[in-house]
């Protein structure tokens, strides 16, 4: 069974909202404008949130979400790739201090490396006097800010990838879609917030970690959502992917900006945090989905 072949049709007297509103989110987060609560829909490409109460199908779902969210370090197999990759990416981000000569040849070694550093340096953005001739003017031209999105692009691509036998890979496709989309946005806003724009674009590029890790406890949990998904589940559902996000990751130690904000993520969610990248995610989500909606 693969982790999103939950996604069928339930049985139909899950589809009644719920009588109690014991797991139902609290009125702040609900009416929250810095949640985006359209995400889940074009997640999955299904039809717009509805204004019912939480279905029981959300109730339990919730609640074992916040099982995991309960547990003191999320198990290895709810984001089975995360760690291989991710030392993978702390010891070629290290590399990028060396000489250029040393980080070219580094580079070299690496085919995705080096297609996407001369894809990158022929962009408009930094193609100014022709096309890029080799790797070391490439790399020159990037810098090592451009240098670092890359390796952590590149390298963190595959925690977004399907397991074999995957039924619905068009969702996963567009986790990746918005997690490329949503740290360019967070780079971009992180100056005028006094952050660093790499630990944005990694805030951005691993933020969708906590939905992945979400829909996996859900489907080993045998539990089947429905479509359309109601607004209250939604935010809650928003709010637990954000905390699940600062766990999954706080423990990372990509940088220590970064290792900061997952650690606020998983302490304080995303609606009540005042941490400074907070304000820049939720920011960054709302002109996200505005892009991809236009």
């Amino acid at each position: 069974m693969s982790w999103l072949s939950w996604l069928r049709p339930s049985p139909k007297h899950d589809r009644q909202p719920a009588t109690s509103a014991a797991l139902a989110p609290d009125s702040q987060a609900s009416d929250s404008a810095v949640v985006v609560p359209q995400f889940l829909p074009w997640l999955f490409n299904t039809a717009p949130l509805t204004e019912a109460s939480l279905f029981p199908v959300e109730q339990r779902a919730l609640a074992e979400i916040q099982k995991t969210l309960a547990l003191p370090t999320i198990p290895d197999n709810l984001l089975p790739r995360a760690s291989a990759l991710v030392p993978q990416l702390i010891a070629l981000l290290r590399q990028t201090s060396l000489p250029l000569p040393a980080i070219a040849e580094r580079v070299t070694k690496d085919a995705r490396l080096s297609a996407e550093v001369m894809r990158l340096a022929n962009t408009p953005y930094y193609r100014t006097q022709g096309d890029v001739a080799n790797l070391q003017q490439a790399i020159t031209l990037i810098g090592s800010g451009g240098l670092q999105r890359v390796i952590a692009r590149v390298v963190l691509k595959p925690i977004f990838q399907g397991d074999m036998g995957m039924q619905v890979a068009g969702a996963v496709e567009r986790m990746w879609e918005h997690s490329e989309l949503l740290a360019q946005h967070t780079a971009a806003l992180a100056e005028s917030a006094g952050q660093l724009a790499f630990d944005a674009y990694l805030g951005g590029l691993l933020h969708d970690t906590g939905w992945k890790v979400a829909f996996c406890a859900l489907e080993r949990a045998g539990i089947t959502l429905d479509f359309p998904a109601s607004s209250h589940f939604a935010h809650a559902l928003t709010e637990q992917a954000h905390r699940l996000f600062g766990q999954v990751t706080h423990g990372w130690g990509i940088t220590p900006g970064f290792t900061a904000f997952a650690a606020d993520a998983r302490d304080n969610g995303l609606t009540d945090s005042t941490h400074p990248m907070a304000g820049v995610l939720r920011t960054a989500q709302i002109n996200c989905m505005n892009e991809i909606a236009a």
